[in-house]
């Protein structure tokens, strides 16, 4: 087993990277949480609230749990574990699906509104989606697989 592939040190850089974008998406999420129990709203409204409110919260569990899901990725690549290269793969293509429709959402949302929330939010989305190409380009290289390979066959 030879030396580890550059790509796989760029590939344990790209996951925290994905993951500082899930943090920061959790974070904003969670003042919105904490927000929302303060706005003024009528009986009517108050099942509406309730449900954005929930919404809202799982939401921001599960933002904070792939950012710390990504971050164990990272790890894992470092230190070549056996499950990184196949679920990498899965997760991978999975949120390049997840960040393709968006991106289409938040395209059409920055164009029809222009605000700078959605300016904000389309950036973001291009970013991980980019991130998440990378990430791809990075696992699928050939020296990367083999160097996995090469380490499940030695375990």
């Amino acid at each position: 087993m030879g030396d580890k592939p550059k790509y796989l040190y760029l590939l344990a850089m790209l996951w925290p990277l994905l993951s500082i974008i899930f943090f920061a998406w959790g974070a904003f999420s969670l003042f919105y949480v904490l927000e929302i129990p303060d706005w003024k709203y009528t009986e009517a409204e108050n099942i509406l609230v309730q449900m954005m409110f929930f919404g809202t919260l799982l939401t921001t569990i599960v933002w904070f749990v792939f950012a710390f899901l990504f971050l164990s990725f990272s790890y894992g690549t470092l230190t070549v574990k056996k499950w990184v290269w196949t679920t990498g793969i899965i997760f991978s293509t999975i949120f390049l699906a997840i960040f393709g429709l968006m991106l289409a959402s938040l395209m059409v949302t920055a164009l029809m509104f222009l605000h700078y929330f959605s300016l904000l939010a389309l950036i973001t989305v291009i970013i991980a989606f980019l991130i998440d190409l990378g990430i791809i380009y990075c696992i699928t290289r050939p020296s990367v697989k083999k160097y996995f390979a090469e380490r499940f066959l030695t375990n």
